[in-house]
């Protein structure tokens, strides 16, 4: 028995466009904390990959003290950790919160 696929034709730059424009108010909507292009990194919970942090969440840095999440740079390269942006406009390693960026595409 011969199984045959249809293949896919590639996307057209329109349809291209309109993917990533509804990828990323997917993402808006579920408030979760993407990259700027909102395809391959969320920002998780360190402890659980499976649950991304939600805009304006509340977390406690490693000194207990709070601060509100807005935001973040995902990693640019296999060395780097991105960053995490708070509601203070301070800029920090995810790892000052016990978070981490997840490449979503791997």
């Amino acid at each position: 028995m011969t199984t045959t696929y249809e293949s896919t034709p590639p996307l057209s730059l329109h349809d291209a466009e309109e993917d990533r424009r509804a990828t990323r108010e997917w993402h808006a909507l579920n408030a979760y904390i993407t990259d700027g292009a909102c395809r391959e990194w969320v920002l998780c919970w360190d402890g659980d990959a499976a649950e991304p942090v939600l805009k304006n969440a509340t977390a406690f840095d490693f000194r207990g003290h709070a601060a509100v999440i807005t935001g973040g740079r995902a990693p640019r390269h296999s060395g780097s950790t991105g960053k995490v942006w708070t509601s203070d406009e301070g800029e920090y390693y995810p790892g000052v919160f016990d978070m981490k960026w997840v490449n979503i595409t791997d």
